[in-house]
């Protein structure tokens, strides 16, 4: 009966037919009607007493899932010419930093950006020069102030033409005339190339060159069914494994519901971020999701703790209004969950139940019946 009864709730103290707590020449059957009985002062003192609480019962729900980036933590990078594809620096998996160098593109049109950036240069030169001259004459009365303005105008411009050509240049990387260079703008591992030598490279290339994701923290899309939508909340927590690390859990945190369901396969996708020491989770994995089910059907409950099993029933001691009064109470137990005994009949919110010395009070009571 013990293996039995430990088999649904661990916790649940159970009375043996032959009691070591207190000595008595037999045991008589506990009545099916509460029957109240006094605790002593200094009893009273000493015990612990639990509180039925009503509380939505909590089931768990297996659902599946896989890993992917953190988007927010990813770069796609795309080319902003055209060109050939000279030479690849790095490869998928590889972790880069910030800056470095992926891929080099020979362009012309980088050789138009720095052919721009030389002729405004000289022509910033000259115009600077004849604003000098014009100043001067002016200064001696040679010419009228409107021509020195005039002259002071036109460097202002060619000022302004040159800083355009340096910042397109210094966008599109600078450097060598024809060479574009492709770098890391953030720093992470490359999950994603497209670049191989000889490649050509256009613009309107919808695909990244080049993806590079920071993998400290990932995200997990969970899948949910229909029938667990409304069982699936913001905030709730997960434990996840994997196929390649089957006795590790990850946990999680659901921080973001899509209130769509996917056409295809009718499921609804909720994020998990995940904490990734050691790099260990990697895009695409394949998961599996441990979560709880929520309802929203209250019942009472209380810790498993304070509940007595005697000659296959369920009892619980509770105090009654009484100062010292104690009523044995049958009990019908609906389930257990982390160490909560959920009942279904025989308790009301709010009883005081003890949880403490409960096998002597109980052995005493029957043994003065």
């Amino acid at each position: 009966m013990q293996n039995l009864m430990k088999r649904y709730i661990p916790a649940i103290v159970i009375i043996s037919s032959i009691s070591g707590i207190i000595t008595s020449c037999g045991s008589k059957a506990v009545s099916e009607e509460p029957r109240t009985w006094a605790l002593s002062d200094s009893l009273l003192r000493t015990l612990v007493v639990d509180t039925a609480t009503a509380r939505p019962v909590e089931n768990e729900i297996l659902l599946t899932g896989k890993i992917t980036e953190n988007e927010d933590k990813t770069a796609r990078i795309f080319p902003m010419v055209s060109g050939i594809v000279t030479a690849v620096k790095v490869h998928s998996g590889d972790f880069v930093q910030k800056g470095q160098v992926l891929a080099i593109i020979k362009s012309p049109e980088m050789a138009g950006f720095t052919a721009d950036q030389r002729i405004t240069a000289n022509d910033m030169q000259t115009a600077k020069r004849n604003m000098e001259v014009a100043e001067s004459f002016y200064k001696s009365g040679l010419n009228s102030r409107r021509e020195y303005e005039e002259a002071k105008s036109e460097y202002d411009k060619a000022v302004a033409a040159h800083s355009k050509s340096q910042a397109i240049l210094d966008i599109n990387g600078g450097g060598h005339q024809t060479n574009y260079a492709v770098k890391a703008p953030v720093p992470g591992f490359v999950i994603s190339k497209r670049a191989a030598e000889s490649m050509q490279w256009r613009p309107d290339n919808t695909d990244p060159i080049f993806v590079v994701a920071d993998l400290n923290n990932v995200w997990a899309m969970i899948n949910i069914f229909e029938s667990d939508i409304a069982s699936i909340r913001e905030g709730d927590k997960v434990q996840m494994s994997t196929l390649s690390y089957p006795d590790k859990v990850f946990t999680g945190t659901i921080d973001k519901i899509y209130n769509v369901l996917d056409p295809e396969n009718k499921v609804m996708k909720a994020r998990v971020i995940v904490n990734n020491p050691g790099f260990l989770l990697k895009p695409e994995m394949f998961v599996r999701v441990k979560a709880n089910r929520h309802s929203d059907n209250n019942i009472v409950s209380i810790p498993s703790r304070g509940i007595i099993f005697d000659r296959d029933k369920y009892y619980v001691l509770v105090r009654s209004n009484a100062k010292s009064g104690v009523t044995v109470k049958e009990v019908k137990i609906d389930k257990t969950s982390e160490g909560r005994a959920f009942i279904s009949s025989g308790l009301q919110e709010g009883d005081r139940v003890i949880a403490s010395r409960q096998v002597f009070i109980y052995e005493t009571l029957k043994d003065q019946q």
